[in-house]
């Protein structure tokens, strides 16, 4: 449903309105500054020129404009008035009070008061007794009398004496002087007759008030009447002197004291302020050059701005027009309905219908149809200007209510093109739908979910709204719009401009037109025509029974009608105020399209250099005063009107008829032009210079007096990005206001504009008409800001009807593209207008890449709207790479011709572009506008038909004609007039040309002459003879003005112009009947008379070619100006486009009317004209589609082949299309399949890096290794190959499938691929030497392998899914729907298997066993896609073909959210890796981007084209989408992507052999431990293993942990086991160590409980921390094949103990040589256990005694020894268990083991500490082992060196455990081992890097090799720097010898 709206807004649109309905008031804060002119001159000048400026720039960011209005600017000297110059302007003073007040905002009136009250004005009107009084006692003086009676008539009406207005054609000194006399009479004599009258009796009294009345002075009346209107909004300044004089006048002083007085009382405190200044009122005036009133008028300006802001903040807080919290819609539509409510409320206001049978008859027929319920036609009332229409339909509006008593009337009424939303059908219509959608509530929040402002879904929409309201039998719906003739017909009008209007209304729904034009006049269809042409619904005012009476204006006779009164008012104006000032203004308000406000007409009309000079109107000037005077005098003869529109009060014609006068007698088409551009100027200032400052502030002074909005262009660059405002809540801006009708736009392009509604709405229509095409382009247009700004602050359709406006006047590729790119992206920003920038990019991105030009137009478009986009602040799709075609259509336009005689002989384009020159049989050459196809001009001089015409080149404006009369004329085409006549030949002529920089006229003809004349002369100069026969053409190539000449005699001659030698001579096969060359000079095609085209070289005459291809006879040829085709007319209707390179017919036109007579390539191929008949079309020519390679690593410009083979060439037939892509696991690189070729990409760029070849066939399936160094690649040719992509070369091929291959799936070991083809086989194998593990047959579509590697899963989308064990051979399950799976999904655990289906619903499955878990129903259409996350492992997304998605709670099956947004099925869904993020692609061709803990959308794009699949990187940055059957690959941006990037964990198992690595067999029945039914919670687990726990478990079991062993129980929940109260041992482990150290535990409380060994692990499992969290032991109890894998301590194999041997500065272990060959290599692991120190009064006796591991298993033990030196040698032997009894109660501890073999006492914590530390190495990596490098083994003996600790290391660190894996004796492999750190470490060391502590005492004694405090060089392969020798106390067997031997003979020692 749709948002509540206000009912007072409600009541409005549904034309309930009472005069106290509130209307949205104007934007505007107008000031009023009331002060005497000559007292406060510079506080006036202080408040234009910085105080105002100053205030406006808080306030653009509002779009508020702040105007002050000083009526003594430019009113001349300063001891003199404008209002004794004029007392009547006094009236128009007050009037402007009275405007300040309707329209202002806030303050509107500013009261400086200072030290008098000025002079009294000679009052205009004297009541007949007080005249009568002044007479009889006051004024005696028969002189005094005299000049009273000159001057004031009497007015019987009125009973008043009137000042006459004959003052005004008296020179301004006579009148001043008469002035002057009249007031001191005047004053002296009312002041004694109210002296006389004040102690008179009450009857005087009010004579005495009158009289008072009279004797005020302006400032007086101008506080009282601002008094009168409000207390609120009123500011008095009082200006104190600091020296107090004494006045002279006593009464006036007391005048004054009484202004200040009433000011004080009746303002409050923060309206009033009082200034000092410096001298007193008899000193001189305010002087800016006196220090002590510079500082005084310093102080004025900062407390009238701070008074000023505090009060305007204030009033404009809670105001709704600024605070804009309705809906946008609601507020837009409620806008546009006040402008047009008040226009109508000016109408009823002047009530000018007297009489009239209209409403009477009208109301009649429409009554009979309601009550029959009959459907009818709308009714139309037509009449010429001035008949009433206006009149009658207001009368009608005001009349239906009365006609219904029992039904709610809604009215809807508009006049048209009042405003830019009435001005066009499309925005109209759709402006009326959706208030219609508001007044009836209908709840689709006023625009249904699908809508689109194209012309035919508007048209629709309105129809079924009628039909809806026809259901409504409580309700009538009228709609009335006036003047329907002026709507602007544009091309988006479908069929005819007015086919919308019904033919048939419902019987509650009355529809009520006017129109100037007659009905059968108006753009109908015929079906409208036969229906509206019936009496009933026509009303011709024209004609007697239908003819109405109107009151007339006072100035207007009886006998007068409507245009003879507008005439004789703009004669009576000119009289009053000059022909000149009237016709200024009256051009402007002409020239505007919707009006002109205020301050935009004195901005262009009021000089502003000198303030006190005297502006005149005689000279066409107007100052603030004159201009409000003829103001107000045009409002009262009813020539004006105020229009409140979009925040402005603008002034326009109150009517159209006024306009067609004011056009008639002051502009002619020069005039207008100069006009427009002088409005444009006025919206976008050319003149300005930001690098000089004073130019800056100098235009600043000057403007900012008359407006300090229009100030906003030449703003410094810091204020002008302090106010630039935000498109939406989103863009990144300071400003806090987020209104989006009201939003400025920031234009890169036009620097210093801000775009505003005034833009968008006015100020492109005089940049179009200023005939300045690129400029109007640039600034608007073609300019991204300005396309937002329209979108945002009106709508996608206004913006749609712009340029359809602009296309009917002007032809020009770039705004073809716009357009179309406007119109195809329609649907999308209707919904979504913030993808403007992202369809743009899309459309016009591949276009602006394909231009030589880098700077063109749409180029710098497109990187406006990427920096648009780079600054919005919230997320959205910006495609990063382009695939999108170009969006114009072949054809353009098309013009049919009349006049012309049947053919046209040739055509080109006239120097404007927008016109074509036709060459016509009947011997008159035409100009036509193109857009509007037009006949303009007629070029008239032959007298015979016209056979060649050109434009001479260089942007020149001449036209050489040449006809059959043998003559050639010269023309200058803009000022269409003949200059030339040149007669030089016998018979007609059949070419011309201009040579030598257009100085030269160059002829042929059919004489065989050639004539060259010289153009200013008209001299021949020279005559060719040289042909033999007529001369066919002629034509100059203009790089080397060479001639070029073919004739019927069977040559083409080339000439030299500089001495007309000859210079080549081409003997064609028969005669050349016309010729054509490249652009570049290149070559020459020839067409001769056996209907052959020949292409030559220029230079040479070699042919290259014989074009082939064309049917008939060939009537016309020309060369596009790209020098590669050729275009070509024929007589069987069509034109022909030849590729000259390579000699091939590339395309055929549609066909003609007639024969195709002439074609012409305007100027860079924008567009191909061709006529054929009297049809002229326009075709889109530029070549964009060349072979661009879109796998080009060249990005500036992606053309990679040669232009041979570039022409017109399908992108569908150059490249294959994609057929599969893969995203490597960390999203960094994209691979792509193209046919055989499979290309390697750089997402973030995006760039392409390299193309891998190797496939005969096409590849049909990819996929990236998780490690991502490998990629495989299955194909058609049934070989699957194994790239290394570090050197881009195959390291394995494949060859076990005997068909196609299908799918190809990487284990996450990165060692083994599972592939499958469609003969059903699935094979395991090893990536590396491809040796094959296992085969499967099964469905093979589909495949999935779990993470853990244990099984698989695959489908052939029937209605089963197959899972495969890839561990045991018989473990394989089967799980399946009612209906054919579509998808199925694995969770990141390796649990679950979430499957989709045609029967509505999803599964989930355990993976292990197959079982149900849960069922998810809830889409009402089949499951398409199902996606989950990585982190968040309870949610599900899945998509359906019913349009929704769902997110879903996996544990529970119910619905999170419902996520409702597409418009087609949903066919795939991806999540990000935090699971926020969703991605959905639909059918509907839109990828939407989701919130998903919300269930919102964030952003859409739209991909115009059907896509198959997507993929989006980790965190949602960047969306890859494969479209149908395309080469390309749109790589997308999500800009501000809420995702947060997550690391994926790597599953990484231990090396192994293959026999390893392959499946077991089956398993042994009756081997399980325990009972898979047995499930252990807490309680039990207490009960069997309580009394065996002690203090020095690893960890405690936390009580919450209800079930230890079940299959639900996952590490997350082991991790959260507390530590409270663990050993010492556990202190600092962190949640995973403390689980997987508790799960070791486990395996020796087991074993007690089952009185056996814990469970051998499996050999070689290796150590993985994220495998461990998805394992189950109660499936694995038997052989415990996992439990190496939640080991979380420190691994090293058994060749990094070989490295550590050969450590310099360790240890020498001797002794143990016997050990370690006897014993660890018979077992497969020993394990070195290092225990945790404890604290100093902590020993290893107290440590807690748990039982050792079986008897496999070797383990060394070491007592602690504190006594011994650090720098010691030990001997450690290592014995197998059962040889080292004594040891059965201790923990084993390796550090403790090797210091008791040192010898020194037992106990010796510190020691201890330092010892263990050697084995903690935090960021050790593993492959650097793993370096294919020879070792120089010593043996087998481990040889330590134990570098001693110099300080102690805390005791809190924990030390990690060694697991030393051995292999077979005969087989030492390098073994991949991961080097985990316990994440709690104290100390962090680098790669290689071993971190020691050490104490004081022993570094300053003992220096090694300080081998633990640098690097380890070792590991790097550097050998370390030598040392000195320290003294050590040694043991035996220290020597160092080093014996090489590879490791197996080390082994067999």
């Amino acid at each position: 449903m749709a948002a509540p709206v206000d009912e007072s807004v409600l009541n409005a649109l549904r034309g309930v309105t009472t005069a106290q309905t509130r209307l949205p008031k104007p934007l505007i804060i107008k000031i009023y500054v009331a002060s005497l002119k000559q007292e406060f001159n510079q506080e006036r000048r202080m408040l234009l020129e910085l105080v105002g400026p100053e205030l406006q720039t808080l306030y653009d960011d509002r779009q508020i404009e702040l105007e002050i209005v000083d009526m003594h600017f430019g009113t001349g000297p300063l001891d003199v008035t404008q209002v004794e110059r004029d007392p009547y302007m006094l009236q128009d003073y007050l009037h402007e009070i009275d405007t300040c007040h309707a329209h202002s905002k806030s303050v509107f009136f500013l009261a400086l008061i200072g030290d008098s009250i000025g002079r009294l004005p000679l009052p205009t009107h004297i009541d007949e007794d007080i005249y009568a009084a002044l007479l009889a006692e006051h004024i005696t003086n028969a002189d005094e009398v005299a000049l009273l009676a000159r001057w004031y008539t009497k007015d019987d009406k009125a009973a008043q004496h009137v000042l006459k207005q004959d003052y005004r054609e008296l020179p301004h000194e006579v009148w001043l002087t008469d002035e002057q006399q009249l007031r001191r009479i005047l004053d002296q004599s009312l002041q004694r007759l109210v002296s006389e009258k004040a102690n008179s009796s009450t009857t005087a009294s009010d004579l005495m008030q009158r009289a008072q009345r009279l004797r005020l002075t302006q400032i007086e009346h101008e506080v009282q009447r601002a008094m009168a209107l409000s207390n609120e909004k009123i500011l008095a300044v009082f200006r104190e002197r600091a020296a107090q004089s004494s006045s002279k006048d006593v009464e006036a002083g007391e005048r004054l004291r009484k202004i200040k007085d009433e000011l004080t009382m009746n303002l409050s405190t923060d309206n009033h302020t009082t200034l000092v200044v410096p001298g007193s009122a008899s000193s001189e005036a305010i002087d800016p050059d006196n220090e002590d009133h510079e500082t005084y008028l310093s102080k004025f300006k900062n407390k009238v701005t701070d008074k000023l802001r505090l009060l305007i903040e204030a009033h404009i807080t809670n105001d709704p027009d600024v605070i804009k919290g309705r809906k946008k819609t609601v507020q837009e539509i409620f806008h546009e309905h006040a402008t047009h409510l008040r226009i109508l409320r000016e109408h009823c206001n002047s009530d000018a219908l007297i009489q009239s049978k209209v409403p009477d008859q009208l109301r009649q027929n429409l009554m009979a149809n309601f009550r029959n319920g009959s459907r009818h036609a709308p009714y139309f009332i037509c009449g010429a200007h001035g008949t009433g229409k206006s009149a009658i339909i207001t009368t009608l509006y005001n009349q239906v209510v009365e006609w219904f008593s029992s039904t709610r009337v809604h009215r809807v009424i508009r006049f048209a093109k009042a405003t830019p939303r009435s001005a066009y059908n499309l925005e109209l219509l759709r402006v009326i739908c959706q208030q219609i959608s508001i007044i009836f509530n209908i709840p689709e929040g006023y625009l249904p979910k699908d809508a689109s402002f194209d012309p035919l879904y508007i048209s629709n929409w309105f129809q079924n709204l009628l039909r809806r309201i026809e259901d409504m039998s409580n309700d009538v719906l009228f709609l009335f719009i006036d003047d329907l003739h002026l709507l602007n017909p544009l091309d988006c009008d479908i069929v005819a401009a007015l086919s919308w209007l019904p033919t048939s209304l419902p019987w509650n729904v009355q529809l009520i037109c006017t129109s100037t034009s007659p009905v059968e006049h108006l753009k109908f269809t015929p079906m409208q025509r036969d229906r509206f042409k019936s009496n009933e619904y026509q009303f011709d005012l024209n004609a007697s029974e239908f003819a109405t009476q109107l009151r007339r204006p006072e100035s207007c006779g009886q006998d007068i009608n409507f245009v003879i009164y507008v005439e004789q008012q703009f004669d009576a104006l000119e009289r009053c105020y000059g022909k000149q000032a009237v016709g200024s203004l009256a051009a402007y308000i002409t020239c505007a399209e919707y009006g002109l406000s205020e301050t935009e007409l004195l901005e262009l009309l009021m000089p502003t250099d000198d303030p006190e000079s005297l502006i005149e109107t005689r000279n066409g000037h107007f100052s603030f005063s004159s201009f409000k005077k003829i103001h107000n005098e045009m409002e009262k003869l009813l020539l004006l009107r105020d229009k409140i529109m979009s925040g402005k009060v603008l002034i326009q014609w109150r009517h159209n008829y006024c306009g067609a006068v004011a056009m008639r007698r002051y502009m002619d088409t020069q005039r207008r032009r100069q006009l427009h551009i002088e409005l444009a100027n006025l919206f976008f200032p050319q003149d300005e210079d930001e690098s000089t400052l004073e130019n800056d502030s100098t235009r600043s002074e000057t403007k900012s007096v008359i407006s300090m909005k229009e100030r906003d262009p030449m703003r410094d660059s810091k204020e002008k990005e302090r106010d630039k405002d935000s498109v939406s809540a989103g863009r990144k801006s300071s400003s806090t206001h987020h209104n989006d009708d009201t939003s400025t736009f920031y234009n890169p392009i036009a620097a210093d504009v801000s775009y505003s509604m005034r833009h968008v709405e006015e100020s492109w229509h005089h940049l179009m008409r200023s005939d300045d095409t690129m400029r109007f382009k640039q600034i608007a247009v073609c300019n991204f800001d300005f396309l937002l700004a329209a979108v945002q602050t009106v709508s996608i359709s206004y913006l749609r009807c712009l340029i359809e406006h602009v296309r009917c006047f002007i032809l020009d590729r770039d705004i073809e593209l716009i357009y179309y790119t406007i119109r195809k992206s329609s649907d999308v920003l209707t919904r979504d207008p913030m993808q403007l920038g992202s369809q743009l990019i899309s459309w016009l991105r591949p276009i602006g890449e394909h231009d030589d030009d880098d700077n063109s137009l749409l180029s710098m478009t497109v990187r406006s709207a990427t920096a648009w986009c780079d600054g919005y602040a919230v997320p959205l799709l910006v495609p990063l790479t382009g695939w999108l075609p170009a969006p114009l259509p072949s054809q353009i336009r098309t013009m049919t011709v009349t006049g012309t005689g049947g053919i046209i002989r040739a055509v080109c384009v006239a120097p404007s572009k927008q016109h074509l020159i036709l060459a016509t049989n009947s011997g008159d050459v035409q100009l036509w506008h193109i857009m509007s196809n037009s006949l303009e001009h007629i070029f008239k001089g032959h007298t015979a038909a016209v056979t060649c015409l050109l434009v001479a080149p260089h942007q020149s404006d001449i036209l050489l004609t040449g006809s059959e009369d043998a003559s050639v004329l010269v023309w200058h085409v803009s000022g269409r007039e003949r200059r030339a006549l040149i007669k030089a030949h016998s018979a007609p002529v059949t070419g011309v040309a201009a040579g030598v920089n257009n100085t030269l006229v160059i002829s042929s003809s059919e004489d065989a002459t050639i004539a060259i004349t010289d153009l200013l002369s008209g001299k021949l100069k020279h005559r060719i003879t040289y042909h033999r026969a007529g001369v066919s053409g002629i034509l100059v190539a203009g790089a080397c003005d060479v001639l070029i000449s073919a004739s019927l005699d069977k040559t083409i001659c080339v000439w030299n112009l500089d001495n007309y030698a000859l210079l080549n001579t081409m003997q064609m096969t028969s005669a050349v009947l016309r010729i054509d060359i490249s652009w570049n000079s290149v070559f020459l095609l020839a067409h001769c008379e056996d209907n052959a085209l020949y292409v030559r070289t220029l230079a040479t005459g070699k042919e290259l070619h014989t074009l082939k291809g064309h049917k008939s006879r060939i009537r016309t040829i020309s060369i596009g100006k790209d020098s590669q085709r050729c275009v070509v007319g024929c007589e069987d209707t069509r034109a022909l486009i030849y590729d000259m390179h390579s000699g091939k017919l590339v395309r055929s036109m549609p066909p003609n009317p007639g024969p195709v007579t002439a074609v012409y390539a305007m100027d860079n191929d924008d567009f191909l004209i061709t006529v054929g008949g009297n049809k002229i079309t326009f075709y889109s020519f530029r070549n964009e589609e060349l072979y661009v390679h879109p796998y080009s690593r060249n990005q500036r410009r992606k053309r990679s082949l040669k232009r041979l083979t570039q022409a017109q060439r399908s992108p569908s037939t150059t490249l294959p299309p994609i057929t599969c892509f893969d995203l490597s696991r960390d999203s960094q690189q994209l691979a792509i399949a193209s046919g055989r070729s499979v290309h390697l990409m750089r997402i973030n760029t995006p760039e392409y890096q390299t193309t891998l070849d190797g496939h005969a066939c096409v590849v049909n399936c990819l996929k990236f290794a998780p490690n991502c160094e490998f990629l495989a690649t299955g194909s058609e040719d049934r070989i699957v190959q194994v790239w290394n992509l570090a050197l881009c070369e195959v390291k394995n091929t494949f060859k076990g499938h005997a068909a196609p291959v299908v799918q190809v799936v990487w284990l996450m070991d990165s060692l083994r691929i599972i592939s499958t083809d469609r003969e059903s086989a699935l094979l395991v194998w090893m990536a590396d030497s491809g040796n094959l593990l296992q085969t499967i047959q099964g469905p093979y579509k589909s495949l999935a392998v779990t993470n853990n590697m244990r099984f698989a899963a695959s489908t052939n989308g029937d209605n089963t899914l197959k899972i495969w064990s890839l561990v045991q051979e018989d473990e394989k399950y089967s799980v399946s729907h009612s209906d054919e799976i579509t998808c199925f999904e694995i969770s990141a655990d390796s649990l679950h298997i979430i499957t989709g289906s045609r029967d509505m619903s999803l599964k989930v499955w355990q993976s292990i066993g197959g079982k149900l878990s849960q069922v998810l129903v809830g889409h009402s259409d089949a499951v398409t896609c199902v996606t989950v996350s990585v982190t968040n492992k309870t949610q599900v997304i899945s998509g359906s073909k019913d349009m929704n998605l769902i997110i879903w709670d996996l544990l529970t099956g119910e619905e999170i959210h419902t996520l409702a947004g597409h418009l087609g099925a949903v066919i795939g869904v991806k999540v990000s890796a935090d699971g926020s993020t969703a991605v959905s692609g639909s059918d509907d061709k839109t990828l939407i981007v989701w919130e998903t803990k919300r269930g919102l959308a964030l952003t859409s794009l739209q991909m115009h084209v059907p896509f198959t699949h997507f993929d989006i990187s980790l965190e949602v940055s960047r969306v890859m989408v494969q479209l149908v059957d395309s080469f390309n690959l749109p790589v997308i941006c999500l800009h501000n992507t809420p995702a947060q990037y997550v690391k994926l964990p790597t599953y990484s198992g231990p090396t192994k052999d293959v026999e390893d690595l392959r499946p077991q067999g089956p398993k042994r029945q009756m081997k399980r431990l325990l009972k898979k039914e047995v499930s252990l919670d807490t309680y039990t687990w207490q009960k069997k293993y309580g009394h065996l726990t002690s203090s020095v478990m690893m960890a405690q079991v936390d009580e919450r942990l209800k079930r230890r062993f079940s299959v639900s129980a996952s590490m997350e929940e082991i991790s959260k086991i507390a530590e409270s109260k663990t050993g010492t041992s556990q202190a600092n482990l962190g949640p995973e160590q403390a689980a997987l150290a508790q799960s070791q535990h486990f395996d020796q409380l087991e074993a007690l409980w089952n009185k056996r060994s814990p469970p051998r692990r499996r050999h070689n499992a290796g150590l993985s921390r994220q495998t461990s969290l998805v394992e189950d032991r109660l499936e694995s109890s038997d052989d415990d094949e996992y439990q190496d894998e939640r080991a979380g301590m420190l691994s090293a194999s058994y060749d990094h103990i070989h490295l550590l041997a050969r450590l310099p500065g360790m240890l020498r272990i001797r002794s143990l040589h016997d050990a370690w060959k006897t014993n660890s290599l018979r077992v497969p692991r020993t394990k070195f256990y290092v225990s945790n120190p404890h604290t100093s009064t902590t020993t290893l006796n107290s440590s807690t005694h748990r039982p050792h591991k079986d008897k496999g298993r070797s383990t060394v033990e070491v007592p602690d020894t504190a006594t011994n030196p650090p720098h010691t040698f030990a001997q450690v032997n290592i014995c197998e268990r059962h040889s080292l009894p004594h040891t059965s109660q201790q923990q084993p501890d390796l550090v403790r083991d090797l210091l008791q073999q040192t010898g020194g006492p037992s106990h010796s914590p510190p020691h201890h500490s330092r010892l263990r530390q050697y084995f903690h190495w935090p960021s050790l990596k593993s492959r650097l082992w793993q370096r294919d490098q020879r070792r120089n083994c010593n043996s087998l003996h481990p040889h330590f060196h134990l570098n001693a600790a110099d300080r102690v290391r805390p005791a809190i660190t924990p030390m990690p455990i060694i697991i030393v894996e051995n292999y077979d004796s005969c087989n030492v492999q390098p073994v991949r081992t991961e080097l985990i750190l316990p994440p709690q470490c104290v100390q962090r060391a680098s790669l290689g890097h071993i971190v020691t502590e050490t104490g004081t005492e022993t570094s300053q004694k003992h220096s090694s090799c300080g081998y633990f405090s640098r690097r380890w060089r070792v590991l790097r392969r550097k050998s370390p720097k030598a040392t000195t020798p320290t003294k050590t106390h040694t043991s035996s067997h220290h020597s160092t010898e080093t014996n090489t031997a590879t490791c197996n003979n080390c082994v067999t020692q």
